[in-house]
């Protein structure tokens, strides 16, 4: 008896080194990725200065940057789980963290997900974020240079020891979008004509970044967050199928769908993007009905059945 004793406490005290042995070193592989550089050299576009640029600039801002740097832009408490991890969105005015940015400097952080010191941006949507035409980029950053410098700071980012070791494992997904991009691509961007076509519908929904929370199909996907629940599906086979232009548009400034469903603005931002224009939502509205009626994704079918 003693034998069995001895050699159960043996394996259980083998089992107990390995784990905490895997735990150190998936700690340390997200600590090497926060720690990594990249090389982004883009070439410099110019910036335009008329009335018309800046105001699709900040329509651009308003509607994508602003759902986590605030409506004026000097940032938010962002994620705030003291169990897992407290990340703030920066402080990104004049007064803040690009305070020194070149006009490179903020086609590189946009674009590639790189900071001017070399290193990755955090949760920085910038594969998205990317796929805007270089006239969108530029107007952005044109409004940017605009907005009014504001002080505000925040604390570094704090993460727990075993959110390092779920980062390092992959499961909050790509925390660093540069090392996803190809950050050699220096070639220029375009769009498709401005209007409420399915092809600019499409364009919008692309570096909106729609289907990083609904999926590659748009009929539902659960992101690496933890604490999110699932994108809804919306394909014309999701609630999306029985809605006109008008309940469409007044689901995204309003918040709550025809269904009487109030979205949480920490997972769907629809207080950001509400503010894109008319056009940009009757041309993503036309792109979505466009799709195919495809069923809920299988984790959007789990999640309602947990859910009644």
């Amino acid at each position: 008896m003693k034998k069995i004793l001895k050699w159960i406490g043996i394996v259980v005290l083998c089992l107990i080194v390995i784990v905490v042995a895997a735990a150190l070193i998936l700690a340390g592989k997200y600590n090497k990725l926060a720690d990594k550089t990249y090389t982004a050299n883009p070439p410099e576009l110019p910036v335009p200065t008329d009335s018309a640029s800046i105001a699709r600039g900040a329509i651009i801002a308003a509607s994508i940057c602003s759902g986590c740097h605030g409506g004026d832009f000097s940032g938010t408490p962002f994620f705030d789980e003291p169990k897992i991890a407290q990340v703030p969105a920066p402080n990104i005015t004049k007064g803040g963290r690009t305070a020194s940015y070149t006009t490179k400097d903020w086609i590189r952080t946009i674009r590639y997900g790189v900071k001017p010191d070399s290193h990755g941006l955090f949760i920085m949507p910038s594969k998205d974020m990317g796929k805007m035409s270089d006239a969108d980029l530029m107007s952005l950053i044109a409004y940017m240079q605009t907005v009014p410098s504001n002080d505000k700071t925040w604390p570094d980012p704090t993460f727990t020891f075993m959110s390092k070791v779920m980062a390092g494992a992959g499961l909050f997904g790509a925390l660093y979008h540069a090392e996803e991009i190809d950050l050699t691509d220096y070639s220029p961007r375009t769009a498709p004509e401005m209007s409420t076509s399915p092809e600019y519908g499409a364009y919008v929904v692309g570096f909106h970044g729609c289907k990083s929370c609904h999926g590659d199909q748009l009929n539902g996907f659960k992101s690496p967050d933890p604490v999110s629940p699932p994108g809804a599906n919306i394909t014309p086979g999701g609630n999306l199928g029985k809605w006109d232009l008008a309940a469409f548009t007044n689901t995204l400034r309003s918040g709550t769908t025809p269904e009487g469903v109030e979205m949480d603005p920490k997972f769907m931002p629809w207080t950001a993007i509400g503010l894109m224009s008319d056009m940009e939502i009757e041309a993503v509205y036309n792109y979505l009905k466009s799709l195919p009626a495809l069923p809920d994704d299988e984790t959007v079918v789990k999640y309602k059945e947990k859910q009644k």
